[in-house]
């Protein structure tokens, strides 16, 4: 009998860190569903951004997680991309707070001023 089950399947995507966040993808909110039709697993993950540079490695890495499930057949993995909402989440899950960094020298009444000098 198999044990196959999405119970299952999101325990082996917690094991699925992302690349430059460091952390599981379920717990970013990054696993948009898992499907199963049979012994066939479909899963759906939500990239931060349409050009993620690591979308590939993501994609390997989940594929081989589930693939290493007994019973499991084919593994299909699919990409969306989170909206601003879910992006703004994300950021408030890892800074641990609401409100967005305060940039002392961008602020109006700064006096010190910024020049970038570069050569070559």
């Amino acid at each position: 009998m198999s044990t196959l089950s999405e119970s299952a399947v999101r325990t082996a995507l917690s094991r699925v860190d992302d690349p430059e966040i460091g952390k599981p993808i379920t717990e970013l909110g990054m696993v948009k569903s898992v499907t199963l039709d049979g012994n066939n697993v479909a899963v759906e993950i939500y990239l931060t951004i349409a050009g993620c540079p690591l979308k590939n490695t993501l994609i390997r890495n989940t594929q081989a997680a589930v693939e290493e499930l007994d019973g499991v057949g084919t593994v299909t993995v699919t990409t969306d991309v989170m909206s601003d909402e879910q992006r703004r989440t994300l950021r408030q899950t890892l800074r641990g707070t609401d409100s967005e960094p305060v940039i002392p020298f961008a602020q109006p009444n700064s006096t010190t001023r910024v020049f970038a000098v570069a050569s070559g």
